[in-house]
């Protein structure tokens, strides 16, 4: 049974005027009549209408979420940041996947807007010029969250991707490693671009030239680990160390090495991406760059909120840092 406020205001006795103002938390109610009828309510089985209400007030408490890939547990982590955050403040999240597609991101963002969020947070496709120009005619906030897309880096916050993909690969430089072998992301993603910048950057700055033959590009999930250390191994392709585009590649990586009978550290030194929570419990334990997946969903809220409540604010790129965590698929 639908529970109108009429239904309340029979029961309780009071009109359906004051029972609609005692439900909205209106302070002209005294608190004996309010908890009387929120508590009857309740006992009722009465459900807000959350659209009625946000006609009246222009808002809906709601933030739509576009996340990137239902798989990968790196995004899992970034929305409970989000979540947490949105709680904290009385908003609710609509969230959609686009597994990684750009035309599925264009229809995400459609749909929520048709459901009048009060803003979006963004984890897109790198370069589309059909969401480039979606994004540029947009009437409400938006943040993209550890991405950036083509003119509208203002509007990203951003875990330094190159920086600490340059730091890896200069460790790896810096304590004798002359071949590494590159598991790169899928260039359709800003990450991938900015990572794939660093290890080139780490290699000029040491003065060195990286060979194109130990760069290869992935989609960025565990088989594709597996499969291209099988391919590389197979193939005698050389190489003393692994850089991997994410945690997720590394895994599949370590299960490769360990079935052709090669020792990690020993043989071979792996550093993956993210540092996903799971990455401390894999055996051996995998050195990675930590990403503060949690931060950076609560920053994308706290930083959305400032804009939907100010409209004028100006939108500015904001940079966290990348740190090296050294476990055991490392000497160091």
């Amino acid at each position: 049974m639908n529970v109108k406020l009429a239904d309340i205001a029979r029961v309780t006795g009071f009109s359906i005027n004051t029972v609609s103002r005692a439900l909205r938390g209106d302070s002209r109610i005294s608190g004996q009549t309010s908890r009387l009828i929120c508590s009857k309510a309740e006992e009722m089985g009465y459900i807000r209408n959350e659209v009625a209400g946000s006609m009246r007030s222009s808002r809906t408490n709601t933030i739509g979420v576009v996340s990137a890939d239902s798989s990968n547990p790196f995004f899992a982590e970034v929305l409970l940041g989000i979540e947490d955050a949105a709680r904290k403040m009385n908003y609710s999240i609509l969230l959609i996947n686009t597994e990684e597609q750009a035309e599925n991101e264009y229809d995400a963002v459609k749909l929520l807007i048709g459901r009048q969020v009060d803003g979006l947070i963004i984890i897109p496709v790198f370069d589309d010029p059909k969401n480039l120009s979606m994004y540029e005619s947009l009437g409400i906030p938006y943040i993209f969250a550890g991405r950036r897309v083509k003119g509208l880096e203002a509007h990203s916050i951003l875990h330094g991707d190159e920086e600490g993909s340059s730091e890896v690969f200069s460790y790896l430089l810096e304590t004798g490693h002359e071949r590494i072998f590159y598991l790169a992301g899928p260039d359709r993603i800003s990450n991938s671009v900015d990572r794939l910048e660093g290890m080139k950057r780490a290699f000029r700055e040491k003065g060195r030239a990286f060979d194109a033959d130990l760069v290869v590009e992935t989609r960025g999930h565990i088989d594709d680990g597996y499969s291209e250390m099988n391919r590389a191994l197979n193939k005698g392709l050389e190489f003393t160390a692994v850089a991997c585009f994410n945690d997720l590649i590394a895994m599949g990586v370590l299960k490769s090495l360990y079935e052709n009978g090669l020792c990690v550290p020993e043989d071979i030194e792996v550093f993956g991406y993210d540092n996903l929570n799971m990455a401390q419990y894999m055996q051996p334990r995998l050195s990675s760059v930590d990403v503060p997946k949690a931060r950076l969903g609560q920053a994308a809220v706290e930083e959305l909120m400032l804009h939907i409540e100010d409209g004028n604010r100006p939108y500015n790129t904001l940079e966290m840092k990348p740190r090296l965590v050294f476990r055991e698929t490392t000497k160091r």
